[in-house]
């Protein structure tokens, strides 16, 4: 086995040339291998993170459409307890008034017919 210094050492400065070029290029084929390795690693990252984010926007929106119908269920509860409560009110109140006006007319009629008595 021969040393590569050596080896190259006893190569003419053309065919050193030759060698360092092919060295080069080697290099730099390895690199663009690495870079595409390393672009396609990281679009996939990139595709992983973006379904995540998009996965985790909906989930967030679903949740803040349950919060908001779920205060617009509990308003409308709310709305319709205070409607029936002011529906009693004034139906207790309509009953106050017609026993009253009941009352009144009775009176009136009786105090008609003892008015009408007197004639």
């Amino acid at each position: 086995m021969t040393n590569p210094a050596l080896r190259e050492a006893q190569l003419s400065p053309l065919d050193q040339i030759r060698l360092a070029e092919a060295d080069v290029t080697r290099k730099i084929a390895m690199a663009r291998k690495d870079r595409e390795h390393t672009l396609t690693k990281a679009k996939a990252q990139a595709k992983v993170l973006l379904d995540e984010a998009r996965e985790s926007g909906k989930r967030k929106g679903q949740t803040q459409y349950r919060e908001i119908v779920s205060e617009a269920e509990e308003e409308a509860r709310a709305i319709l307890a205070e409607s029936d409560h002011r529906a009693e009110e004034i139906r207790q109140k309509g009953t106050r008034y017609m026993d009253f006006a009941i009352r009144q007319v009775v009176n009136i009629i009786t105090g008609m017919e003892e008015g009408a008595a007197d004639i």
